[in-house]
């Protein structure tokens, strides 16, 4: 492979080609599900530029199974079941089987995983770490063997390179649309998920650095500690406030809760999440969301395993996510959407 074409990445070709990174994948890999002019369009900027495709014929050269794997901190999120869907799309395009494993939110079990992965000669795997110390030592065994990615939540210290959505700016987001849709003196509230995650403990530490008089919660990553915090919230006598939820599915069981209990939601209370996929289409009403790039992070992944010889120590590639607006935070009036405060 020439130096130039291995400056050229797939984000590159999608650019020159004016299509998505997961476009790319697909034209490139032969797909047959996709508009014949795009890909037409893509292997002629892929040639313009340079770009080759050389993770099938490492495959071979190794002598490795055409499989991927991927280990989940549980299976009982459904954001990561959402996750593992996009993914699995992503490299079956490319010519790649994905093979899934839950570390069933254990260290132990994490740990096995890796060693089982390792065991079956698999070509690269794909890790979302349980915690963000703990899980130190299962990806730097695994790194040591094959190319491996740590994805949506990481252990900073590995030196794994890593693949996720930029937490900061997405809470950035978020506090902004606070500041819009909250009416004067009402309370500012943040459940999150406890700091044992690198995602909640970054969305955590930017909505404090912003917002630092907020009420804070902290739980875990499911829909009962929503539940449970709702029950919390209204035992303190709390009339109404914007609450903003560390996950979609924590905000889900904060807005069940709450209308079971008699609150409007947004009238009495707006709730904000965050990860746009998974449950997200279960709330209602519709819920206000920070949109994680979820195919520009597949894309991602892909490109990085596809580069020969991965050793990229420290690489990072944070993308920057959206806020989508919902109705758990704003009214239709007349219809349009219009804020409650301001």
């Amino acid at each position: 492979m020439s130096e130039r074409s291995q400056s050229i990445t797939m984000r590159d070709v999608a650019e020159h080609a004016g299509v998505s990174s997961s476009s790319v994948s697909r034209a490139l890999s032969g797909s047959r599900s996709m508009n014949p002019d795009v890909r037409e369009r893509v292997l002629r900027s892929a040639e313009v530029l340079g770009y080759e495709v050389n993770l099938l014929g490492r495959a071979l050269r190794q002598q490795r199974l055409n499989v991927v794997g991927l280990i989940l901190p549980d299976f009982s999120n459904p954001f990561f079941a959402a996750m593992a869907e996009h993914l699995g799309e992503v490299f079956r395009a490319a010519g790649f089987e994905l093979l899934v494993s839950s570390a069933g939110d254990d260290l132990s079990t994490e740990r096995h995983a890796v060693s089982s992965f390792l065991g079956q000669q698999i070509q690269a795997l794909v890790i979302i770490p349980k915690d963000e110390t703990e899980s130190r030592e299962a990806l730097e065994a695994a790194s040591r063997r094959i190319p491996t990615v740590q994805f949506d939540r990481r252990v900073a210290t590995s030196g794994v390179p890593y693949v996720g959505c930029d937490n900061r700016a997405g809470i950035e987001l978020i506090a902004r649309h606070v500041r819009d849709v909250t009416p004067q003196g009402e309370r500012v509230v943040f459940v999150g998920a406890g700091v044992s995650s690198s995602s909640a403990r970054e969305r955590r530490e930017a909505f404090a650095a912003l917002m630092p008089d907020a009420l804070f919660l902290d739980g875990t990553f499911d829909v009962e500690w929503g539940h449970q915090a709702a029950r919390l919230l209204l035992e303190r006598s709390e009339r109404g406030g914007t609450i903003v939820a560390s996950a979609d599915v924590i905000a889900l069981g904060l807005q069940s809760e709450l209308q079971a209990r008699g609150r409007r939601i947004p009238q009495d209370f707006r709730v904000i999440g965050f990860d746009g996929i998974g449950v997200t289409g279960y709330a209602l009403p519709a819920l206000t969301t920070v949109r994680q790039p979820i195919e520009e992070m597949c894309a991602a992944i892909l490109e990085l395993i596809s580069r020969d010889g991965l050793h990229p120590e420290s690489t990072e590639v944070l993308l920057a996510p959206e806020l989508v607006h919902g109705k758990s935070t704003v009214l239709e009036e007349d219809g349009a959407v219009a804020p409650l405060g301001g």
